[in-house]
Formats: structure tokens, sequence, C-alpha cells
């Protein structure tokens, strides 16, 4: 995404302007939020609607969004009434690309399928399971993985097979562990083109002045699929920093870009198909390993990791460049103390 674009973004975004009221509700609006890294995906929602990493856990383990594969083969937080029509549209792409990893994983695509039935039983009667408890139903069954053991990524493409079905996502963490639960979704009753439609308006509510393109990035669609979607949405075409996008508002207008964002770097801020030049100089390849993004006056600017000890959470920020407003950056540790805990103190610290 162009960081000119930003302006525009932020509000659709949540990042401006009035909050979510809760996690579920800024799933819902974004319609998905990547959660590669969960405690990171819970800051991305805290950052939306100022509930604490606590609040935010006990609705994400009470079931009121869903951590699974879709859209992309990558974890996504959505609502459960939204996966339907998610998995509809998406689900047949990203198996393929479990059937194109097949030979290196050692699982044949017939293998993978038997063993997320045993999956799917086994959660249904006794979940939620964690990932070793998962394994150990499938040796109990019959089910050995590749030489003779269940290994992370073989595991790791049988449940997402179960999830991919829409009968098992993630469930409420134990420990350290996450779980698997068993979903018993509702179903759709939209036809493919009220489906393709709701997506295009769904995508550009929470992202939008978008382009086709970008849609077909964050849901893996053909890019002919996605600007059929846009058409049967009869998004409003606009001109905004020389780029002809669409938005589902009659007037796209800028919103005041903060100093500093304190992002991660999954956060559906970056969620957009990546150009050449996007956020100013310094790309995007580097930071992107990072735990976190950090974007200065709108542009990419550095990264940012946090660590927690007894004594509170350290963030430390990374960047080339001098912060022009130190209590920008200032007020994005206050959010994530917040974020972490009553009563927690955060420090930061800014290298080169």
């Amino acid at each position: 995404m162009k960081a000119a674009l930003l302006p525009y973004r932020l509000r659709a975004q949540l990042l401006a302007g009035p909050a979510a009221s809760d996690g579920a509700a800024a799933v819902g609006h974004l319609g998905a939020v990547q959660a590669q890294l969960h405690d990171m995906s819970l800051w991305a929602l805290s950052r939306r609607t100022g509930r604490t990493r606590a609040e935010l856990s006990a609705e994400f383990d009470a079931g009121a969004f869903v951590r699974t594969h879709v859209l992309r083969p990558t974890w996504h937080h959505v609502l459960a009434a939204d996966l339907p029509d998610l998995l509809a549209l998406t689900a047949d792409r990203v198996r393929r690309t479990l059937d194109t990893a097949a030979p290196g994983a050692g699982l044949p695509p017939a293998r993978r399928h038997a063993a997320a039935d045993v999956v799917v039983e086994a959660v249904r009667a006794d979940g939620p399971l964690t990932r070793g408890e998962v394994a150990d139903r499938l040796t109990g069954a019959g089910l050995g993985g590749p030489g003779g053991r269940w290994s992370t990524q073989p595991l790791a493409h049988v449940l997402m097979e179960a999830e991919l079905r829409g009968e098992v996502g993630s469930g409420p963490v134990r420990g350290r562990q996450h779980t698997y639960r068993a979903l018993d979704l509702p179903t759709s009753s939209r036809t493919p083109d009220d489906r393709l439609a709701w997506l295009a308006r769904t995508y550009v509510r929470g992202h939008g002045p978008a382009r086709p393109e970008d849609l077909a990035w964050w849901a893996s669609l053909p890019v002919t699929v996605a600007r059929r979607a846009f058409a049967l949405a009869e998004l409003r075409p606009v001109t905004l920093a020389g780029v002809g996008l669409f938005t589902d508002a009659p007037g796209a207008y800028p919103v005041p870009v903060p100093g500093a964002l304190l992002i991660s770097n999954y956060d559906e801020l970056i969620s957009y198909r990546r150009d050449p030049g996007d956020w100013g100089p310094h790309g995007t390849d580097a930071v992107l390993r990072a735990q976190g993004l950090l974007l200065l006056d709108g542009a990419l600017a550095g990264s940012w990791t946090r660590s927690t000890s007894a004594a509170g959470v350290a963030l430390t920020v990374t960047t080339p460049l001098a912060v022009p407003d130190g209590a920008a950056l200032d007020a994005e540790a206050a959010r994530f103390a917040a974020f972490a805990g009553d009563g927690v103190r955060a420090t930061l610290s800014v290298r080169a």
C-alpha cells in the first residue's frame, strides 16, 4: 500500500475515528484479521478497540471470533457467521496449496483427508484438544504420520484440512498451547453472485478505498473474479493519490495520520497487493520479518520488538531515522502498556 493512501484508509481500518466496541466487532468490520502470531493479532485488535489482552483473550476463548485457515493458507480471525461464505469462496484454492505441498510433507491428499476425518470425530467427541492430543488420537486410530510419527508440518496439513471443511477451528488457549474445538457453522443463504458482492463490500468497508487487485491478494482470488466482485457490489470509483480505487462511501476523505504507529508485521493495514515503493523508500522485505512495524508520519520507518518481565514490558524501536514526534511514539507505547494489563509499566528505547 502506498503511504500516500494511508490518510484515506485509516478510518476504514479503525485506526482513526470511532473505535470498535470489542474484538468481535473489529473482526466483523474488517472481514478477517491476520492471526499468524496470536498475541500480536490481539494487539492489532486492541489498537482498534482499546480492549486489553485479557479482555480479548476472554472473547477468543469464548468463541466470539474464530482463528482458522481461510482466504489464504494463513491464520485469520473471522466471525463464525461469516466463515461459511469465506470458505465457499476460498477453501478450494487454499486446499490446492496443500495438494501441491503434499510430496514435501510426505502426506498424500487421500491420507490427509482420512486423517482429517479422525480429527473431526475426535474433536467433536472430546474437544477442545491440543495438537499433541490430536496426534495421539490419530496414532490410536492406526493413522501414523510420515515415518511413523506426526511431525509439525504433516499434522498442520491435517488440521488445516479439517478447518477448511468448517468443522474445526482454534479453541481456548490451555496454558501456552492452542487447542482445537468443533464448529457448528450456520448455513449461508447467499447465491454465488451475492457471495462475491458481499466479499467485495466487506473488504472495502474495512480496507477501502481499494482496488480489485487488493481483494485478489487478500482472498487468493483470480483478479478477474475480484473485478467481477467489485462490479457486483456496485462500488464507487474514485481517484486518490493518482491511483484508481473503489469505495463504499460517497466521499472518501482523508483523516490525520498519527505521527507514529506501532503495528504487527501482519496487521491488516498492510493487507493490500504489494507494489514497488510501497510505504516509502525503505521497502518492506526486511522489517516484515520483525515482530512489528514502525510507521512515522505514515511511512514505513523501521521495526519494533517487545519483551515482558516482572518489571513490565520493554519496547525497543529500531529505525535509521530521527523520530519527528516523540510524544506520538510515547502514546503508542502507552497504548501497548494498557493492552498488556492494568498497572503494567512500559519502557521505550529507540536505536538505529
